[in-house]
């Protein structure tokens, strides 16, 4: 009882940790959906002037205030998404591990909507488009591994992976023009991952919609689906919810599991009152005659009642002090 009961303890203490750990994103008033193309036949072409005429019908609506489009929603990183990356003016030292970032498209509001703030540099613009010079927007983590504490604005990246050739992204040289904030998209509990998003409108490269609201944004999501609808009647949409049911549900296991240990760790301390006073019941039914010759002698119920509780005293010592030593055991692997 008392392991489980530590456990729960320190479980509880890391959930209320989480919670307030700063994600990176500002998750309030966003709506966020995914609207995918692949398999449609459209040419990339045709799939980005879908897009942008959807980000026009929905900015349109009463209440939004930005609207971005991207490959993938904040808060929820993909791990087969993570490829090697290559700077021009710094190349790799034999035996160094080539560094590798996450593959991220972004419009030039994406990051407004998303709240993702502008570290350095400049965020991209409508002219950053197909047939214009490529560019690109790293976060602080792929910023401090590529360049250290040299200054990353106007250096070249390219991807270097042999599994980008499956990808329908250019493995060309490109200039960082700015820096971002990090995002914990793999859990406030895990490290940000390196990020290297690159502009929408030049890989156009799976769909997600980031929709910023000036109110309760569930309440406008009937009206952007039917907004996205007027644009393509054959869209598909889906994962339509707030960053807020994002970031939520990646504690969700947690919360699961503390739910779970205490739910344990109350049932077993019920178990352990009602084992320690059965078994101090049964001594004290066996010992009827004795207590009676006892109290025969001369000794008085006070007496008696300290001679039974002491023995109950006893039971519970040894269990608090083996599971004290326990929880100090349980504590350590739980870390």
């Amino acid at each position: 009882s008392v392991v489980l009961l530590a456990g729960a303890g320190l479980l509880v203490r890391t959930l209320m940790k989480l919670q307030v750990v700063d994600t990176g994103v500002n998750v309030a008033h966003v709506l966020s959906m995914e609207i995918p193309m692949d398999g449609t036949g459209r040419s990339a072409a045709e799939q980005l002037n879908v897009y942008e005429a959807m980000r026009r019908k929905v900015a349109s609506l009463p209440g939004v205030v930005e609207v971005g489009l991207g490959n993938t929603v904040p808060l929820l990183g993909i791990d087969h998404f993570r490829h090697e990356v290559k700077v021009e003016s710094r190349p790799l030292s034999p035996g160094e591990a080539p560094p590798k970032a996450d593959v991220r498209t972004a419009s030039p509001e994406y990051f407004r909507a998303a709240g993702i703030p502008l570290i350095k540099g400049r965020e991209f613009a409508g002219t950053d488009r197909r047939g214009a010079a490529r560019v690109v927007v790293i976060n602080q983590t792929l910023a401090k591994r590529l360049f250290g504490d040299t200054d990353p604005i106007g250096q070249r990246v390219a991807w270097n992976s042999d599994e980008m050739r499956f990808l329908p992204i250019s493995a060309d040289w490109r200039t960082v023009v700015g820096v971002v904030g990090d995002t914990r998209d793999f859990g406030p509990d895990a490290a940000p991952p390196p990020v290297m998003f690159m502009p929408f409108a030049q890989e156009v490269y799976m769909g997600a919609m980031i929709i910023r609201t000036g109110a309760e944004p569930t309440a406008l999501a009937s009206s952007v689906v039917q907004a996205i609808r007027t644009v393509d009647r054959q869209a598909i949409i889906e994962k339509v919810q707030t960053l807020e049911q994002v970031r939520e549900d990646r504690v969700a296991p947690r919360r699961v599991n503390t739910l779970l240990v205490t739910l344990f760790g109350g049932l077993a301390l019920a178990i352990a009152g009602v084992g320690i006073a059965g078994v101090l019941a049964f001594s004290v039914s066996l010992r009827t005659g004795e207590i009676g010759i006892r109290m025969s002698l001369g000794a008085d119920p006070l007496r008696m009642k300290r001679m039974v509780l002491g023995e109950g005293w006893i039971l519970l010592g040894g269990g608090l002090l083996l599971g004290i030593s326990g929880a100090l055991v349980a504590g350590r692997l739980l870390s």
